[in-house]
């Protein structure tokens, strides 16, 4: 399949979408993983509709800053199935290519390199993860196997885990 036959298709289901000035944030409720787009990003994600090839993709690169690249698309392109912001079907691209490679073929300045298509990931965490810490009262109230091991607020050197007494399982505070 050449460059010129390739559809990409962004992937719509279980994501969270919030658009800001001058980027898109992506949440993922399959993976659990937050994607930043920058605007040349979200204008290849927002238009790959799987009818929109990647010659057409290039044209739409001006409105963001950038000269009509195929090789810029593709950069988008491969950051974007790396996140798994694409179709499965749409995944499989004619030919990657490299960050270096795009500024190489456009001979851009540092200034180019801001407005390049970037991905930006990290995974979120769960609830448990995300507390920094739990009173002594909430460490109390959880049921075994669910004592955390998170540290127990103004009380240094205190965690939330099981105890045994008396043949009964608790969660409580204790040295960590």
């Amino acid at each position: 399949m050449n460059e010129e036959e390739h559809f990409p298709r962004a992937r719509a289901r279980r994501l969270l979408i919030e658009e800001l000035e001058g980027e898109t944030l992506v949440y993922d409720l399959e993976n659990h993983r937050a994607h930043c787009l920058n605007e040349a990003a979200a204008l290849v994600w927002k238009r790959s509709d799987g009818t929109a090839s990647v010659e057409t993709l290039a044209d739409m690169l001006p409105e963001v800053g950038l000269p009509r690249s195929t090789d810029v698309v593709r950069l988008a392109l491969a950051r974007l199935s790396d996140a798994d912001l694409l179709d499965d079907g749409a995944s499989t691209q004619p030919r990657r290519i490299s960050r270096r490679e795009v500024l190489r073929v456009l001979g851009a300045t540092a200034a180019m390199t801001l407005l390049l298509p970037a991905v930006d990931s990290v995974v979120a965490p769960l609830a448990a993860q995300a507390a920094s810490c739990l009173t002594a009262a909430q460490c109390r109230a959880l049921k075994p196997p669910n004592c955390s091991g998170l540290p127990i607020c103004n009380r240094r050197r205190r965690c939330c885990v099981e105890v045994r007494r008396r043949r009964r399982r608790r969660c409580l505070p204790r040295a960590c």
